[in-house]
């Protein structure tokens, strides 16, 4: 990833309004942590609300990725 622009990530979450809808975030080492919502960026740290209403804060350096809109839930009626 040497191609990768440190603060990219916190570029485009400064832009975006608290309350912006986002499905989840993907952590530098791969895992995808799912959210409901942003909240907003402060000192190097993004702050988004959980799917059980909880506060995530991330360190945006460890910010690879962001889902834009809500996290589609497995459908227990598939089969």
């Amino acid at each position: 990833m040497s191609d990768y622009k440190k603060g990219c990530i916190e570029d485009i979450l400064k832009k975006l309004p608290p309350g912006y809808g986002v499905g989840g975030v993907y952590l530098r080492n791969g895992s995808l942590v799912p959210v409901t919502t942003f909240s907003n960026v402060c000192d190097c740290c993004a702050y988004f609300v959980g799917a059980d209403c909880q506060v995530c804060v991330f360190d945006t350096d460890n910010i690879a990725g962001l889902c834009f809109g809500p996290a589609e839930a497995p459908d227990a009626d598939e089969e």
